[in-house]
């Protein structure tokens, strides 16, 4: 019989993406996560910390299995993005609320009076799910940094002057796409946030209809599908030289003398940054020091301001830079915060390497709900932190990237707490995104490459060496624990978990199969099922021959055939449906690495076997699921939730419980599961499990028998 009273009255979800159980333990064996080992001997967790993933391994789904206890298939979040029915061109990111169908436990806990914080949970929490005067959410419209969709301004640059220099442009290699942008200023083009109108906030009484397509759920046609080979290269480049940059953008200015300032001192030298995606100029001028050596630059919104807006020192990090924007294309200003970093310049003033993050919003309120909550946050402890993931190479920015990630998650921790301790909450559904984000930067090569067979598996510095980046997020991510242990003294039931974790591969090579933002066409193409259109010359075009194309390879799993009747670009009989997908898994089972002759896919289903996985819904289930070999998964998402990989990596999720209510230094036997953890947080609230939930609570960690 169920209490009517829960065994904790505060639990906070604190829910880590990318967190590697495996690895999490070594490091805890190795003395390295001394607040992670705390927390598992004041609590409950298997030996391994492993926490039995659903599938697939990629953000949006997982986030919402969490949060419902339901399997992909109930809840209606498939895969990273999902498509617009009949429309095999269009998909939208399968983060928006709108497309879950099953009931998230906050709703439940906001109902039953519980002050519920929902923090930036990428997965069916934006837009709020309740009218509830409890329930309070920050962002979730994104599976990035807080705020990273719908505050995001600007990109990531490397800002290089030279005295030989030309003239101020701007080269982008971190666009949604795959060729690369370059511009100068000429025409007002916003790649990546610049889709939607910033002048429409959607406040509070306009939550419940209709939130912004171009903020939760950014749809783009996936004719522009990722290849890597087709990266963008700068005038003299190597591949090679190409490939260390990516996905670091760079825009490049000539050092001259200064010219109509104010007021610029003796012997400075003026360059020009190139600022929203080579849109807007902004002065800096390269200083030097009594000893007559450049050694510092001073960086300004406009020529007629007085003071720089910030001073850098060579290797000094420097947080929230001010600055302004344009807002969208309202032609308004805003206010925006960046970190900066000046990485080199020469003693003669010929030359300087400067980084910038992102621009993010200091005004932007429009996913705080209600909008209080923004006030009261940023009023106290600054706008959200901008975080990146640039390396390519090149171990400078990685550093800056590390000291973002240390600055986020003190700010986030500080925020959070503060809105337990201060402001009443109950119940934290909390995300923080550094081990996912940081591990896409060096994953890939972790392991030493002898043979280049692809040019990513080409390390840019020895295994070592990367393996210590790997280590140094692991111990950011323990300090960002370690700001929650004191919270059991005061009552607070902490449960930690992650969504999944990150895998580096055995296998030098990497298949164009299985995770990606649109249409993957490497194995399909090759396999003769997807077709491109092809100039005059015979060329190939990255554009999808849909006239031509039996089927396609979208997302992370899933392979839709263009069936007639259904699919706008239909050619494929529905009588023949059944036969060519087994034709397609028994091709993809066929699909061999031409070096090692390793099977690369592990599994491959029709819709309806898939609902053995928990996949194969009626809402976005595509017509074959398949997975990739441990060997060829890269990072997340195409492999199973089981694989392993080089040095202690895995796809499992991670999962540690402890506080009122839980067994102390207990051990457990039995595998738990995601779809558990919504059931085992309501049962320790006393708050009833919601309607959908295909879980169970974790009975045997709990310190009192229900």
């Amino acid at each position: 019989m169920l209490r009517s009273k829960g065994l904790t009255e505060k639990v906070v979800l604190l829910g880590i993406d990318g967190m590697d159980p495996t690895y999490s333990r070594r490091m805890v064996d190795e003395g390295k996560m001394p607040n992670l080992k705390k927390l598992i001997e004041k609590g409950a967790a298997r030996k391994d910390l492993r926490l039995l993933g659903a599938n697939p391994t990629i953000t949006p789904p997982m986030w919402t299995t969490l949060s419902t206890g339901a399997y992909p298939m109930t809840h209606g979040v498939e895969d990273f993005n999902i498509n617009l029915k009949g429309e095999l061109d269009v998909n939208f990111a399968g983060i928006y609320s709108k497309y879950v169908h099953a009931e998230p436990l906050w709703n439940i806990t906001a109902d039953a009076g519980k002050k519920t914080l929902v923090w930036h949970w990428p997965g069916g929490a934006w837009p709020p799910t309740s009218d509830s005067e409890n329930l309070m959410v920050v962002d979730g419209s994104t599976p990035g940094a807080l705020g990273f969709g719908y505050a995001m301004r600007d990109n990531e640059v490397t800002v290089i002057a030279h005295n030989n220099t030309e003239k101020p442009s701007y080269h982008m290699y971190s666009a949604p796409h795959s060729k690369g942008y370059e511009g100068d200023g000429s025409d007002l083009h916003y790649l990546g946030c610049g889709t939607r109108d910033t002048s429409k906030k959607p406040y509070h009484d306009e939550l419940w209809a209709e939130f912004s397509e171009g903020i939760a759920c950014n749809g783009y046609k996936p004719k522009r599908y990722m290849d890597y080979r087709l990266m963008h290269s700068l005038p003299g480049d190597s591949g090679m030289d190409t490939l260390k940059r990516f996905p670091q953008n760079i825009a490049l200015s000539p050092l001259t003398e200064p010219q109509g300032w104010a007021d610029a001192p003796e012997g400075a030298k003026e360059f020009t940054w190139l600022q929203v995606f080579g849109h807007m100029p902004a002065p800096c001028l390269l200083l030097k020091n009594e000893e007559g050596i450049y050694d510092r630059v001073a960086v300004y919104i406009s020529k007629e301001m007085p003071q720089p807006v910030a001073l850098l020192v060579k290797g000094e990090y420097v947080k929230n830079v001010p600055g302004i924007v344009p807002k969208g294309q309202t032609g308004e200003m805003e206010k925006v915060i960046r970190n900066m970093c000046l990485l080199d310049c020469a003693e003669d003033g010929t030359y300087v390497r400067m980084w910038a993050s992102q621009a993010f919003s200091a005004e932007d309120n429009c996913v705080w709900y209600p909008h209080w909550v923004f006030d009261k946050v940023v009023g106290k402890f600054g706008p959200p932190v901008p975080t990146g993931q640039g390396f390519g190479g090149d171990f400078d920015i990685m550093e800056c990237n590390f000291k973002q990630w240390e600055q986020a998650a003190k700010w986030q921790a500080d925020s959070m707490k503060y809105m337990m301790q201060e402001e009443g909450v109950d119940v934290v559904f909390s995300h923080f995104h550094g081990p996912d984000m940081m591990g896409h930067c060096y994953m890939t090569w972790m392991k030493d490459r002898k043979v280049a067979y692809d040019p990513r598996s080409i390390s840019p510095a020895p295994e070592e060496d990367i393996q210590k980046l790997h280590e140094r997020t692991y111990m950011i991510t323990d300090d960002y624990i370690g700001e929650f242990l004191p919270l059991i003294d005061e009552g607070w039931t902490i449960i930690l978990f992650s969504d999944h974790s990150l895998i580096c591969r055995n296998e030098d090579m990497i298949h164009q199969i299985g995770d990606n933002m649109g249409v993957n066409t490497g194995v399909m193409l090759e396999l003769g099922y997807t077709a491109l259109l092809k100039d005059e010359d015979g060329n190939l075009l990255p554009e999808i021959d849909w006239e031509n194309t039996k089927a396609v390879q979208q997302r992370s799993n899933s392979i839709f055939i263009n069936l007639k009747g259904r699919d706008r670009f239909g050619i494929v009989d529905p009588a023949d449906k059944y036969e060519l997908e087994e034709q397609i898994i028994t091709d993809l089972y066929g699909y061999r690495d031409k070096i090692t002759g390793k099977r690369v896919i592990s599994l491959a289903l029709h819709k309806k076997d898939a609902n053995l996985l928990g996949l194969g819904g009626e809402h976005t289930g595509a017509d074959i699921i398949f997975f990739v070999h441990d060997d060829y998964a890269v990072d997340h998402g195409e492999g199973l939730s089981t694989a392993t990989g080089y040095n202690d990596t895995t796809l499992s999720p991670i999962f540690v419980a402890a506080g009122p209510g839980i067994k102390e230094g207990f051990e457990m036997e039995l595998f738990p599961r995601e779809v558990d953890i919504a059931p085992t947080a309501a049962v320790l609230l006393g708050v009833r499990i919601p309607a959908q939930c295909e879980g169970c609570p974790s009975y045997s960690i709990l310190s009192e028998e229900l």
